[in-house]
């Protein structure tokens, strides 16, 4: 007589295998890229961004405004080829979710590295733009 397992038994001991796995990073929030790359295109275009609802209130002020002057003069006038994001990080906390998003800018004769950090509280809806540094990788 031919005995076979029941199948409790096999998928009981695949469930707390899967229960116990350690959980994953949290997902990346489907707008967080979306955001930052408006953001480069509004500093690009010279957008107004106090009216940019994604930008954190505490970038509107002066400081902020030079340092994106000197990002816009970085970036060329032609529109760029292609842009990749490279890296990204997502972060949760007992305050929130920070994103960090790492995105290269392609154009003819330079690439940029758009970096920008993204804060989303656990009431938040949305994420907002709290940082934000451009560099100028040079030739490719």
């Amino acid at each position: 007589m031919v005995r076979f397992a029941s199948p409790a038994l096999i998928v009981v001991p695949l469930l707390l295998l899967w229960a116990c796995k350690p959980a994953g990073p949290p997902p990346l929030d489907p707008n967080a890229d979306v955001y930052a790359r408006q953001l480069f295109d509004e500093i690009r275009s010279g957008a107004d961004l106090d009216a940019d609802p994604h930008l954190a209130h505490e970038l509107k002020n002066p400081t902020t405004e030079e340092e994106i002057a000197q990002f816009r003069a970085m970036i060329p006038a032609e529109p760029y080829s292609s842009v990749v994001l490279r890296a990204s990080t997502v972060t949760t906390d007992s305050t929130g979710v920070t994103t960090k998003l790492t995105d290269v800018y392609h154009y003819s004769d330079k690439d940029l590295i758009a970096q920008t950090a993204l804060f989303k509280s656990p009431a938040g809806v949305d994420p907002v733009i709290v940082g934000f540094n451009l560099t100028d990788l040079g030739g490719n």
